[in-house]
């Protein structure tokens, strides 16, 4: 490449014969620049292309089993449990009204719980399984377009970002995007290298799981439109093709989502400050986020075989911001499926220095990231601690106390009413004694609530105010129908707030004597 075709950033794409395969290069389509041991011809460069993805695969493995269990269901997650072990019935008329992006992800959860049942290593093992599948297929892709030594670098890069362990141990639809997005991303490389129907077929199915689970990660094929253009021009139809077939079975999903959009009017406005934010976000710390930015930035081309992990790694988030500035969807992990790109392109830039240099940086990064990943394995490291919440219940409850939950802004009432149900144990939890209808029935999300409080909540002695967040008056937002009856009667004895949670402990006033009436 000489000077006349770069600009900046990004080489300028010369007209070119599309090529009948595309070739392992270093990544700017400068041809091989590895040693002889990396030519995928030999037996040394076969051996090397297993490692590039047996390596990501096991250790994301690892660190995805790594203290599984310890952080507790925050609220997202409690989301997953109560859909989960809700009747299809109850599971179908809830995703009418609520939820229904992700209503494939609660459907395929509740046959996971059926089989495996309701602990957090079985919520979250579809999502550890996803994530050490993402990680393997980030090292075959690189293998396959570049070297396997940029494979196996990507696959390490994005093995140790604390990100990809948070969201391997979440019982959420994420991870598996993820893992759609790189397997449809390394089918689309087999695809336009030789085409043929069943690797259209197979593009289309890994489409249609992309969707499926997360409609947003959709964008990426905007990205793939690039890339087939840029490769393979003569593939266009069959690829437009396959990605129609791919898309409709999202569509149903899509058409029942509109009518809740009410759901995400709580996501924050799309602005360049929180663009900004983005790398951080996606990789769990603010000071890797950048490094990932700026090594991406100098391996990214719109040249073969590059231009497949630039076009991921930066169409769908300007995709993204364009459509949040109609509709607020501009949140981190709903970007996360792209975080195997900036990995591969970081492992690109890294391609041209020395191999212990290559070594270092994936050090570099997984030292600088051990503090993070540390913390996603503490109990509150999914930012509540909802076990330490049942825990307290335990310990400082009596059999006669009951439960008062706040309102359904923000999921206050829901989420630690869910946390009370999963983490305390029958006998020891407070009495409901508001509830009127569960939550997840009668196809509605939440639980329906007594209206005539008072009657409802009568004169017990002890009352346990539950909520979410760190709250300086427990009481405040209550709703005047809860409030008032508890600030009249009771009065506030002592306060807890285990991480991401707030509960104040209530005991009934003195009763004053009654005055003798004057006649």
């Amino acid at each position: 490449m000489d000077d006349r075709d770069r600009t900046m950033m990004i080489p300028r794409v010369r007209a070119a014969e599309t090529p009948t395969e595309i070739r392992t290069t270093d990544g700017w389509d400068q041809g091989t620049t590895a040693p002889d041991a990396d030519d995928p011809g030999n037996r040394a460069g076969h051996s090397l292309g297993l490692l590039a993805w047996i390596v990501p695969t096991l250790l994301m493995a690892i660190l995805g089993l790594a203290r599984a269990t310890w952080p507790a269901l925050w609220g997202d997650e409690l989301a997953t449990w109560g859909m989960a072990r809700a009747s299809w019935g109850d599971l179908w008329a809830v995703v009418q009204n609520f939820d229904a992006a992700i209503a494939p992800y609660y459907a395929f959860m509740h046959v996971v719980t059926g089989l495996l049942g309701e602990s957090e290593l079985a919520l979250r093992l579809p999502s550890m399984l996803a994530m050490a599948g993402a990680a393997g297929l980030v090292g075959a892709l690189g293998t396959r377009l570049a070297s396997p030594r940029v494979g196996l670098t990507a696959g390490l890069i994005f093995a140790v970002l604390p990100n990809t362990s948070r969201y391997a141990q979440e019982a959420r639809p994420y991870a598996i995007a993820l893992f759609a997005a790189v397997l449809a991303t390394w089918l689309l490389v087999r695809a336009i290298d030789r085409p043929g129907a069943p690797r259209w077929v197979a593009y289309a199915g890994a489409v249609a799981l992309l969707g499926l689970s997360q409609f947003v990660a959709l964008l990426l094929l905007a990205a793939h439109a690039l890339v087939v253009l840029l490769m393979r021009p003569r593939a266009w139809w069959a690829w437009l093709i396959a990605a129609v077939v791919g898309t409709l079975p999202v569509l149903p999903v899509v058409n029942l989502a509109r009518s809740q959009q009410v759901q995400v009017s709580w996501i924050p406005e799309a602005t360049l400050q929180r663009m900004a934010d983005l790398p951080g976000g996606l990789t769990g710390n603010a000071l890797l986020g950048g490094a990932l930015l700026a090594l991406a930035l100098v391996g990214m081309s719109l040249r073969r075989p590059a231009v497949v992990y630039t076009a991921w790694a930066f169409v769908p988030v300007l995709g993204l911001y364009v459509v949040s500035q109609v509709t607020p969807l501009w949140l981190p992990r709903y970007l996360l499926f792209v975080l195997p790109a900036f990995a591969l392109l970081a492992a690109t830039a890294l391609s041209r220095a020395p191999v212990l240099r290559g070594l270092a940086v994936v050090v570099v990064v997984a030292l600088a990231g051990l503090p993070g990943q540390l913390n996603v394995r503490e109990t509150d490291g999914h930012t509540q601690a909802s076990r330490d919440l049942g825990v307290l219940l335990v310990k400082e409850g009596r059999p006669e106390d009951v439960a008062v939950y706040g309102g359904n802004v923000g999921g206050d009432q829901r989420i630690a009413r869910d946390a009370v149900t999963r983490y305390t144990p029958a006998a020891n939890r407070p009495k409901d004694v508001l509830l009127a209808q569960a939550p997840r029935t009668g196809g509605s999300f939440t639980a329906q609530e007594c209206a005539e409080v008072p009657t409802c909540l009568g004169t017990p002695q002890r009352v346990w105010v539950i909520r979410t967040g760190r709250l300086t008056d427990p009481l405040r937002g209550l709703g005047d129908a809860k409030e008032s009856p508890l600030r009249s009667q009771y009065d506030v004895e002592r306060v807890f707030r285990p991480t991401g949670y707030t509960v104040a402990l209530l005991l009934r006033r003195q009763a004053a004597v009654e005055q003798p009436k004057v006649r």
